[in-house]
């Protein structure tokens, strides 16, 4: 409880705690349809002159909302607010709203002001629907945050990658160079050496001795070969990442390509209370509460259809909108059989239109949360991926700049240097016993044998 207390206060009391676009788009609308409904059914007067009352709450309710959020939220785009201040702007909001209506009414057109019939309705609901808009459009702008700062840090790893490329490429070059220009002749020097000790050597165990000594020497050469094959193939990973921007558009979402039963729930029950509430009391309020079941449980089938992408998607969006709008129509058609014979039902088309807006208005929100959230995790994952990588190709930089350039290559010629020194000793010294010549055969030996195993580890780097 606590934690998801924490998540509505860090999502609802930043950037979005009041908001002229989602005032106007989302709360305004239906706020406005059912202030002309209580006052239309409450003092049975025209829609133009309903509306014309209603009109002037929602004037100065506006006019209200912007003095009370520069002057209470006026620092809400660059820290959160205390959400006790913003609970006071949605209510005190609402309150404004009702009480303005009830006095234009009785201003201009000589009415009862009925403080009762306009100001509860009209706060809970302002309050209640801001509360809840500033929570979802709060989420959508946190993680729109965490979207361009994810995509700061690819900027920053994608630089890194290439810088570490360049160095990759670089360091393969040399070690190739190293490889041609220096290993290959030495090794070759080395079997031409062997090879002419051999046409001299006349002990068979002795020839055993170096016809295993040329042997390793050829295995060193074809390991050196392959290891050139290799350097000369290699392929330096290069970016296929594209900067996505902020592609985000609040407009893409008018339309929706998701059916939130959760949100349409909530949604509808809202409306549900301010509608019914004023013109039959808990009774009605009932009653839309199990028509907001009805309608939910039918679209419970076709969003889960929606999520899974199967190929009746297209008609599944079409089913539930006609569907909701049938459903609730059907169900003021049978409220009284039900048990909820109101005094002042609404028509079953209007109860179905309010209904199908509800579930819209609740699609588009659903809509911009899926999509938002459907972007974070894809450059979150891409965001893996690429650290992944930087991490691989600094781990393989090292390697090869340390063991190929620093230590391997300097330790495999001194090796192949030794067995080279070995055999011209045997060649120049003359007479040498048959004891001194096992040792060095052996020492060359042992030498050619070191070179091979790090030529394998080298071979295993640069793979």
């Amino acid at each position: 409880m606590k934690a998801a207390f924490q998540r509505y206060r860090f999502a609802a009391t930043g950037r979005w705690a009041v908001s002229i676009r989602t005032y106007s788009t989302l709360v305004f609308p239906f706020g406005f349809l059912t202030a002309i409904e209580r006052t239309q059914f409450n003092f049975d007067v025209s829609i133009s002159k309903a509306a014309t009352i209603a009109l002037g709450g929602e004037l100065v309710c506006a006019l209200y909302l912007f003095l009370a959020q520069a002057l209470l939220l006026g620092n809400r785009r660059k820290e959160s607010q205390p959400l006790w201040r913003c609970v006071f702007v949605w209510f005190s909001a609402g309150l404004v709203r009702g009480f303005f209506t009830a006095c234009n009414g009785a201003w201009s057109f000589g009415f009862d002001y009925a403080f009762e019939v306009h100001v509860l309705p009209s706060a809970s609901y302002t309050c209640v629907t801001m509360g809840l808009i500033a929570f979802y459009f709060g989420s959508i702008e946190r993680k729109r945050i965490q979207i361009k700062a994810l995509e700061a840090l690819g900027n920053v790893l994608e630089q890194e990658k290439q810088g570490l490329a360049e160095i990759e490429r670089v360091k393969l070059a040399q070690a190739q160079t190293v490889l041609e220009q220096q290993l290959l002749p030495q090794v070759s020097q080395l079997q031409a050496g062997i090879g002419k000790a051999l046409g001299q050597e006349n002990g068979l165990t002795k020839s055993e001795d170096l016809q295993n000594l040329y042997q390793q020497s050829l295995e060193v050469g074809n390991s050196l070969e392959s290891q050139k094959v290799n350097y000369s193939r290699a392929e330096v990973t290069q970016s296929n990442r594209s900067s996505r921007g902020d592609a985000f558009s609040y407009w893409s979402a008018l339309i929706p390509r998701v059916l939130s039963i959760r949100i349409s729930f909530i949604l509808m029950l809202i409306g549900s209370f301010a509608g019914q509430f004023a013109r039959n009391g808990f009774e009605g309020a009932q009653a839309g509460f199990i028509g907001a079941i009805f309608v939910t449980l039918y679209l419970l089938p076709l969003s889960w259809i929606i999520k899974r992408n199967l190929r009746f998607k297209a008609l599944a969006y079409l089913f539930g909108y006609i569907g909701a709008f049938a459903v609730q129509a059907f169900f003021n058609l049978i409220q009284p059989k039900l048990g909820f014979d109101l005094n002042y039902p609404y028509a079953p088309w209007y109860s179905g239109l309010k209904t199908l807006y509800g579930v819209y208005i609740a699609s588009v929100i659903a809509t911009l949360i899926t999509s938002v959230e459907g972007t974070f995790k894809g450059i979150d994952e891409s965001g893996k991926v690429l650290r992944d990588s930087v991490e691989s190709m600094a781990i393989q930089n090292i390697a090869i700049e340390r063991s190929l350039l620093e230590s391997q290559f300097g330790t495999l010629q001194g090796k192949i240097a030794g067995v080279t020194m070995a055999l011209h000793l045997m060649n120049s010294m003359g007479s040498v016993s048959e004891e001194k010549k096992s040792e060095l055969l052996s020492g060359a030996n042992e030498l050619l044998k070191d070179s091979l195993a790090t030529l394998n580890k080298m071979q295993d780097i640069s793979k």
